[in-house]
């Protein structure tokens, strides 16, 4: 309870800062802003909730998320960046999908099929870093493959009304595939690096916990910014006499780049964590998957 409610009230206040001062006024276009009282109560009171969350774990006999698991230095420093490139991560998709639907007019249909380039270049450099990660550890894949996909997101932020999909879109995507291939595969390892069998379901758990969290509040995080960005840009630009619907693209694009901003902000946050916290070798790795081996073995 203190967990899920926790996390719900922090998601909630993060989407209370974009929501309309005047929402039955369709031409203001303020937004509450994070100083807001609605902002500020769901923000506290998240707090209290996750620190009386930790604060029980650490009293109770059989606690949900013994912190042994995410204490540790390696496990804790893949959860942390599988929360921030989860939060970053959806920059692209869920603003990609405005931009793809609202700006270049495409159809539901035809914008899926605009992010398969995406996963494809996943499925291809996984295989690729799979084979590489016993040979050479983590750090040389996770290090590079963040670089890549803040890159592939600052690209992101070239595109405009009239941007060429093949041209700008597509070269960002494959590039952050690639990287973020090398930064799943890895990172999934080091997250169960010395948690014993015992221990093995919890960190798996909370590993993919991580992601999901992490997407939940870049979601509701980036929402906000974006709103934001757009509502700056009509007060910059909307003058008497103007017409908003002619502006309209104009900001959405703008707010586009903003979020695409913070996204690659988020992605270095997990870069920096990752620099810091993250220093599995790999005969970590190697013994670890030796370890998997000798179980599947035994459980067959």
């Amino acid at each position: 309870m203190l967990s899920t409610l926790g996390l719900v009230s922090l998601v909630y206040g993060f989407t209370e800062a974009a929501k309309p001062k005047n929402p039955s006024n369709v031409n203001d276009h303020a937004v509450q802003g994070w100083t807001s009282g609605s902002t500020l109560f769901f923000l506290g009171l998240a707090v209290v909730l996750l620190v009386g969350f930790v604060v029980w774990e650490r009293r109770t006999k059989n606690p949900l998320l013994p912190l042994r698991i995410v204490l540790d230095r390696n496990r804790g420093g893949s959860y942390l960046t599988f929360l921030f490139v989860g939060a970053g991560l959806f920059a692209m998709f869920l603003f990609l999908t405005y931009y793809f639907q609202i700006n270049l007019g495409y159809s539901p249909l035809k914008a899926g099929f605009a992010f398969l380039p995406f996963s494809g270049g996943i499925i291809v450099a996984a295989g690729v870093v799979s084979q590489l990660l016993p040979k050479i550890g983590p750090r040389p894949l996770l290090i590079p493959g963040l670089i890549m996909a803040i890159a592939g997101m600052l690209l992101l932020t070239r595109i405009t009304q009239d941007s060429s999909y093949a041209t700008v879109v597509l070269p960002a995507q494959l590039l952050m595939s690639v990287g973020l291939a090398g930064v799943f595969i890895p990172a999934s390892s080091v997250a169960l690096l010395g948690a014993g069998h015992h221990d093995a379901g919890v960190a798996s758990a909370v590993l993919n916990s991580s992601q999901q969290i992490g997407g939940s509040l870049g979601t509701a995080l980036l929402n906000t910014v974006f709103a934001s960005a757009v509502t700056a840009f009509f007060v910059a630009n909307l003058h008497p006499g103007s017409n908003p619907a002619l502006l309209t693209p104009q900001a959405l694009i703008h707010g586009y780049h903003v979020a695409f901003i913070w996204g690659a902000i988020l992605l270095t946050i997990a870069l920096v964590i990752t620099l810091v916290l993250i220093n599995a070798k790999k005969d970590d790795v190697s013994a670890l998957a030796t370890a998997e081996a000798a179980a599947e073995a035994g459980a067959v």
